[in-house]
């Protein structure tokens, strides 16, 4: 069993608001916001720990919240969700208490994660939203990515990624057409059960799901979470897209 108190007591360092958003299972989830510097409307949402058994995602988080990000504040604000499945994240299992994956889960109402993570959303509308996960079938990373004008970012990203390590060589079998090497596009036949084709429908122009190999060791898998955000914020900063 992982310890979840280490995560809200790394939280509780950080210097900025942490507000509960409710509680699934006896667990605690939390939110934090991160204000821009500056007068923007773009705003990036960021979550980890869809899956109990993917630990690296809310490593990524973590790690994002903890480093000075001085310089992205003056372009982005962030909504930042760090494990939406804690009682998963505890016993390292990818469902829910109550044996339910959550990402298969957001057209129910009656899901405690899924309410809570709806609740928290409310009207919010955002540029970007990165959902961080592991695959342990892969040996390389990829992703999948949603927009809703068509003008894709995800082979960038990959090569971006690239620099540091290898793309998994199988399709991962989602239903989802190829955008370039390792970039898969979110599927329509997905509906909106799981979070991100729920967010692209209802919160996000723009969505992304980075996924890394768990044979990787958790700090590479963290670091390639961090490479492929940071490359989309870059290509966000620089392009009109």
């Amino acid at each position: 069993m992982r310890n979840y108190t280490e995560i809200t007591e790394r939280l509780k360092h950080l210097d900025v608001p942490i507000e509960l958003i409710g509680t699934a299972h006896g667990y605690p989830i939390h939110q934090i916001r991160l204000a821009s510097s500056a007068d923007t409307s773009r705003h990036i949402l960021l979550t980890g720990g869809m899956h109990g058994d993917e630990p690296a995602g809310v490593e990524a988080v973590l790690q994002f919240l903890e480093r000075d990000n001085t310089i992205l504040l003056k372009k982005f604000s962030f909504l930042v969700i760090p494990c939406i499945n804690p009682y998963g994240y505890v016993h390292d299992t990818r469902e829910t208490r109550n044996g339910i994956d959550i990402n298969r889960a957001f057209e129910a109402d009656d899901i405690a994660e899924v309410a809570i993570i709806k609740k928290a959303l409310a009207q919010t509308q955002f540029s970007l939203a990165i959902d961080f996960h592991e695959d342990y079938d892969a040996t390389g990373f990829y992703l999948y990515e949603g927009k809703r004008d068509g003008k894709y970012i995800g082979p960038d990203l990959a090569t971006a990624a690239k620099a540091i390590a290898p793309i998994d060589p199988d399709d991962p079998g989602e239903d989802a057409p190829d955008l370039a090497e390792g970039v898969y596009k979110v599927a329509t036949s997905w509906g909106t059960q799981g979070l991100t084709p729920y967010l692209l429908h209802f919160h996000s122009e723009h969505v992304i799901i980075s996924e890394t190999p768990t044979v990787w060791k958790l700090q590479q898998r963290v670091a390639l979470h961090l490479t492929i955000l940071d490359a989309a914020l870059n290509t966000l900063s620089e392009k009109d897209v």
